[in-house]
């Protein structure tokens, strides 16, 4: 179902030629676990109550349904971060991160989070640098709201979800699963 997602191997009006090409050949030369985090993408909360004060924090699957509209997630597939923030995020977790107290005032093209003196900040700054210290590499960091016309980049790595023309993941694994059982039978 991940391989159906995958902007590498299905071609698609978004992602041109060269791109794919420059996706096809990293996937080429990845290692087992890298290409298992390129084809399912991590999914880590970032809403202060499961933020915590070390490591990483919790991951949810990375499906739409899994997200909620009044907090950030951040999600990494070993070759991009994104930080998704709904629409409905509180105003002082986007001041403290963002120094923007409305999510328009939020800049979707700032590549990095400025540091600011409060606890929230320094945790979400540190959760990207423990991640981009993790892939060896530096990963930029793409700011997605809720709502924009970039949406669709961030929803594309959401491979739990419903394909257009298919099922969401929890039913291909059924599927999957009925098919092995009748085979068995």
């Amino acid at each position: 179902h991940c391989l159906l997602r995958s902007p590498a191997l299905i071609p698609s009006l978004e992602v041109g030629f060269d791109e794919r090409s420059n996706l096809l050949q990293r996937l080429a030369m990845m290692s087992v676990q890298q290409t298992e985090l390129f084809l399912y993408p991590r999914l880590y909360s970032l809403n202060t109550s499961t933020l915590g004060n070390e490591g990483l924090p919790p991951m949810v699957r990375p499906s739409y349904d899994r997200i909620r509209e009044a907090g950030a997630h951040l999600l990494e597939n070993g070759l991009v971060l994104i930080l998704w923030v709904g629409s409905a995020t509180p105003s002082k977790w986007l001041q403290e991160v963002f120094g923007a107290t409305t999510l328009d005032g939020v800049d979707p093209t700032q590549g990095n989070l400025q540091p600011f003196d409060n606890a929230t900040s320094t945790r979400v700054r540190g959760v990207v640098e423990e991640i981009r210290g993790q892939r060896g590499q530096y990963l930029r960091l793409n700011i997605v709201r809720q709502n924009d016309k970039s949406e669709h980049i961030f929803r594309q790595f959401l491979v739990e979800d419903k394909l257009d023309q298919g099922l969401n993941y929890t039913d291909f694994l059924c599927s999957i699963h009925k098919e092995i059982r009748n085979i068995l039978s």
